[in-house]
């Protein structure tokens, strides 16, 4: 629940130390006399916060008051501590959790000896009523973790969602809010359980449940929207098995539903009516006046509580409302790329699309026989199309881009599922790549590609390039490869391999041409190896000037990488079916030659593109099929 915002301190000039120094200095005192742990007294401290809303000013400063807080603290601490161990998580508020710090025996340990020392805190606090309250808190607080374990799975009453969360989320607020009446009724009368006559301290910890309530119902409501920034993945609780209390708005059974159909169910209006989700939130909003009217009556001067439930009610209203406009622009944009992607046709139009947008290939891929052919035209052609949802549009702003691209994303995922898109392309493309048993995740990767080209970035290293060339071209060749029956690793690397030195020697031919554009993919340690300007590149490519010093040899540089990435993908050609080897040959040997171009060219890649001529790549695709030969005769006597 770490997106939930903290009450905000007061402002108001105050002689009185702050809550945070109050606690400091307790857990320095009972460190020093009790031996005790000293917790961290970090994130928002959201019990201790609201035990010192609770108190009056005259309590504020007291050393009861202090230790309660702290030991309060301290059980929210370990919960924390036992979370992560659960969880395996690596981190926590933005920093390595104490797992990953300390391994986990010594963090289980420290949870333990957090859990155990609060209550040698609690006693400092002189008073038997927050005793049985603090003890109370601590006992429900694991039982209500438990019942939520014993419940993963299963949809629940609502009666039984409450009693769950009362316990694990309720039970310390309502310890935190009973506090200051229990040091106050301590100082009243004599050191044993002064009679609750009036019933203050009873609604005051009901009150305080029932605050720690609301603060799950709020994050159960944000971990429903995937916009919500909680510092954790969207829905995880759903994808856990954890029933929370909206999906009963929704009608949602069942922990199986995939992210579109989920968001259907939680977004999806009933005629003019509001979503599930819209009405969820009226429900939240009654909650939220609710509790703050509760509170105004039992602590009519305090501002900070009413206040926090506000921000609580307008981050749910905030991203309910981004929620909403971006479904509006989501259900456009899939009407948009629908539409664009039907324009493609059927199987006989693809060939012409994939012959204008990749000569080299097409010219290779003539070699296929018309069966394997077909499926190969068909995932270049998708991921031409893929390519071109953000190439073709430069004006349109990243945002839109995204939204075209997620519903691209979905498109996939539906067609791979067996849903009929009505896009020929991705019902055939999609449905061949579930029928031979292989995953949307090249699919889904080559998407997570194109994507990164929305807010171009630049590439330190090799091994940074090598990610963004296993996104836009690796996953193409390990596709085909897994399509035509092939799942050797050895092969596969050497097919990602591939897509590598292809990629970047498209990079190397078009760097002109993507500065231009705002992009730069040349690794910037190369360059700077070389005495190569950025500045100078730039205004070379933009404004004619000559080739910065050491472009030359930067190149030559890449093309040696390139190169012996070829190489070592001709070496596992062999191991393809007959029928893939020649086209795959002569394709490898055909974008190889680019690098010959490049040279002729003087390596002005800035100016001018490398181009090779019909007559060059039948020369050079002949060049492919001759080494073929010899690494069919250097596999075979491995092989023997």
């Amino acid at each position: 629940m770490s997106g939930l915002p903290a009450p905000r301190p007061s402002t108001e000039a105050s002689a009185q130390p702050s809550m945070e120094a109050v606690m400091e200095m307790a857990a320095g005192r009972h460190a020093e006399g009790l031996g005790v742990p000293r917790p961290e007294l970090q994130g928002k401290m959201l019990r201790p916060r609201l035990a010192w809303s609770a108190a009056p000013e005259d309590l504020r400063s007291s050393p009861e008051l202090a230790s309660g807080m702290l030991a309060i603290q301290m059980v929210h601490e370990a919960s924390l501590l036992h979370d992560d161990i659960l969880d395996d998580a690596e981190t926590r508020r933005g920093r390595p959790s104490g797992v990953a710090r300390h391994g986990l025996a010594a963090a289980l340990v420290g949870g333990d000896h957090l859990l155990t020392s609060a209550y040698r805190v609690a006693q400092a606090v002189g008073s038997p009523s927050f005793m049985d309250c603090f003890t109370r808190a601590v006992e429900r607080t694991v039982a209500g973790e438990k019942a939520q374990g014993r419940a993963m799975g299963r949809e629940l009453h609502r009666r039984e969602y409450v009693e769950i969360v009362s316990a694990k989320s309720g039970e310390l607020f309502g310890a935190a809010v009973a506090l200051p009446i229990c040091v106050s009724m301590g100082r009243e009368g004599p050191r044993g359980r002064t009679p609750d006559r009036d019933g203050r301290l009873q609604r005051a910890f009901d009150l305080g449940v029932r605050i720690g309530c609301l603060y799950q119902m709020v994050d159960d409501f944000l971990d429903l929207c995937p916009d919500a920034e909680l510092g954790k993945a969207p829905r995880q609780d759903y994808r856990q098995g954890k029933w929370t209390w909206p999906l009963e708005h929704a009608g949602v059974q069942g922990f199986d539903l995939p992210d579109r159909e989920l968001t259907r169910h939680l977004f999806g209006g009933t005629g003019s009516g509001p979503s599930p989700m819209r009405r969820a939130f009226g429900e939240l909003i009654g909650e939220i006046s609710s509790a703050q009217a509760a509170w105004a009556e039992l602590h009519p001067v305090d501002r900070e509580v009413p206040g926090l439930l506000d921000e609580w009610g307008r981050l749910a209203a905030s991203t309910l409302d981004r929620e909403e406009a971006s479904r509006v622009g989501q259900k456009k944009a899939r009407r948009v790329v629908r539409e664009e992607a039907q324009e493609l046709g059927e199987a006989e139009k693809w060939t012409e699309y994939f012959a204008h947008h990749s000569r080299s290939f097409h010219f290779s891929a003539r070699l296929f026989p018309s069966d394997q052919g077909r499926i190969v035209t068909g995932v270049y052609t998708f991921c031409r199309f893929t390519d071109d949802l953000v190439d073709r549009t430069p004006g349109l702003p990243p945002c839109q881009v995204e939204a075209r691209l997620e519903a691209w994303r979905g498109l996939i995922q539906e067609a791979h599922d067996g849903g009929a898109t009505g896009i020929p392309l991705l019902d055939e493309v999609m449905g061949e790549t579930r029928r031979r048993g292989i995953s949307p995740r090249y699919a889904h990767a080559l998407v997570d590609g194109v994507a990164m080209d929305l807010r171009p970035a630049l590439y330190p290293d090799l091994d940074a390039l090598r990610t963004y060339s296993y996104h836009v071209a690796s996953v193409v060749g390990l596709w085909l490869t897994e399509l035509f029956g092939v799942r050797d690793p050895w092969v596969l690397q050497r097919a990602e391999a591939l897509g590598h030195a292809m990629q970047l020697t498209n990079i190397l031919r078009d760097v002109g041409e993507d500065l231009r554009r705002g992009r730069l993919y040349l690794p910037l340690n190369v360059l700077e190896e070389h005495g190569v300007d950025r500045g100078r590149l730039e205004w070379a490519a933009s404004q004619g000037g000559p080739l910065p010093r050491g472009y030359p040899a930067a190149m030559e540089a890449l093309m040696g990488v390139a190169e012996a990435e070829y190489d070592r993908a001709t070496a596992a050609i062999p191991a393809l079916p007959t029928f893939f080897q020649r086209p795959v040959a002569v394709a490898a040997r055909v974008y190889r030659g680019i690098h010959g171009e490049i040279r002729r060219n003087g390596y002005d890649s800035l100016r001018q593109r490398a181009v090779t001529s019909l007559s060059r790549k039948i020369i050079l695709g002949g060049r492919g099929l001759w080494e073929l030969r010899g690494a069919r005769r250097s596999y075979q006597e491995d092989r023997t």
